[in-house]
């Protein structure tokens, strides 16, 4: 059954995930756990999946286009949150590419959610995985960072020049 994954085509259902030929990339389903993790659908995310919480994780994912390095493309997903505080950041490999993570806080109204984005960017594409939860995010992170984790890409594909944008101050 193939999926949407961005600009870049359908997805395969295949090995446990969801397979790319065109341009190499393979992602496993998130592992089972309790609660279970259970695919829905969502505006702007090729896949998502949600526990009671409400728990979401989720990817979204931009090809063919230039892109910019990964802490850059990461500062993208703070826009338009008007009140956050940024909890940790820094640089992570996602499979065998460079990539970017980041927690924050979100205030929305008189609630917080907590917020975990991993970026990562590779053969002309920018990946968002992001994690959101208003309890229980520390049960949930174990399994986003696995899923997250899972994704890999194609050594002959990753080769291609990418076209990055330089950063602007």
């Amino acid at each position: 059954m193939p999926v949407a994954w961005g600009c870049a085509g359908p997805l395969i259902e295949a090995d446990g995930g969801f397979r790319h030929a065109r341009h190499g990339y393979w992602l496993a389903r998130p592992a089972a756990g309790v609660p279970a993790w259970e695919r829905f659908e969502v505006e702007g995310a090729f896949l998502a999946y949600r526990r009671p919480g409400p728990i979401w994780m989720s990817l979204q994912s931009r090809c063919g286009r230039p892109t910019a390095r990964p802490q850059v493309m990461a500062r993208h997903l703070l826009l338009g949150i008007p009140h956050y505080t940024v909890r940790q950041n820094g640089p992570a490999e996602v499979g065998g590419v460079p990539g970017w993570t980041q927690i924050f806080d979100a205030a929305q109204g008189e609630s917080v959610i907590r917020v975990k984005t991993v970026t990562a960017v590779a053969t002309r594409c920018a990946f968002d995985f992001i994690l959101s939860a208003r309890a229980g995010f520390e049960g949930a992170e174990p399994s986003f960072d696995a899923w997250w984790g899972s994704l890999r890409i194609d050594p002959e594909v990753a080769s291609e020049p990418e076209q990055l944008l330089e950063e602007v101050p």
